[in-house]
């Protein structure tokens, strides 16, 4: 082998590596958030209520309401690796964006609420939002109920919050997918209601996510009954902007 064919060979070899290692390093990470999530939820264990000045908290949230009291919630879907705790920071909307539950940095970031919705205050329609992570954790799996066949093994979403009163299991209403649209103002913008304090908009509300629904659920939402909307990233558009989110109401 020549000088010439001996260094493109070696360059080639050290872009390899590098690359190889770059992927490993990616996954590894992930791995490491989502073993960090999942030994969270040894966390939760049955014990005394606490009282806070914000509520009761359930005793089996109490150590992770220690832990970290921006704690608001935790979500599970099952036949899912969605089994997470749910964030909220009204102050920073996005801090849990890219953080972990530590309060660290970490690419996955944690599933956090919209500080629009409001726990304490009447509002008809929770916002949570998380990553859509390559190696399948986050969120990953919100998209599988773009499939009807994924939807009927999986009719129900089951949310906690952390307080007294909060715990919930909730049933799906419509599943679809969206976009930013940062200029057009006529497209309807689901991600702007995460409150709905007014019969008016809940209505409204409803109509469009299930004029926008992959399949009819056959389930209907009525003014009064609580909503939460899982949202996540969706590459069906270019430049990031593809949306796909889960409407569900509370049924127990």
């Amino acid at each position: 082998m020549s000088t010439g064919r001996k260094i493109v060979f070696v360059i080639a070899l050290m872009v390899f590596v590098g690359s190889l290692g770059a992927i490993l390093n990616h996954y590894l990470t992930g791995w490491r958030a989502e073993k960090a999530l999942t030994d969270l939820g040894e966390l939760k264990t049955e014990q005394e209520d606490l009282v806070t000045d914000k509520g009761i908290v359930i005793g089996k949230y109490v150590d992770l309401y220690k832990k970290n009291s921006d704690l608001i919630g935790w979500l599970t879907v099952e036949g899912t690796r969605m089994d997470y705790p749910v964030m909220q920071t009204q102050r920073d909307p996005e801090f849990y964006l890219r953080r972990n539950f530590d309060k660290e940095y970490s690419i996955s970031g944690v599933p956090f609420m919209d500080a629009q919705s409001d726990i304490f205050k009447p509002t008809s329609n929770w916002m949570l939002y998380g990553h859509n992570m390559k190696d399948g954790t986050m969120f990953h799996d919100l998209l599988d109920f773009a499939e009807e066949d994924f939807y009927q093994e999986h009719k129900t979403i089951k949310f906690d919050t952390i307080y007294k009163g909060g715990q919930g299991e909730y049933e799906i209403v419509a599943a679809f997918y969206s976009q930013i649209y940062p200029e057009n103002k006529n497209v309807f913008k689901y991600y702007n209601h995460a409150g709905l304090t007014g019969k008016k908009q809940f209505n409204e509300y409803v109509k469009e996510v299930k004029n926008l629904s992959e399949y009819d659920t056959g389930v209907d939402a009525q003014y009064g009954e609580q909503l939460i909307t899982l949202s996540t990233c969706s590459y069906h558009v270019p430049d990031k902007l593809g949306r796909f989110a889960v409407v569900a109401k509370r049924v127990k």
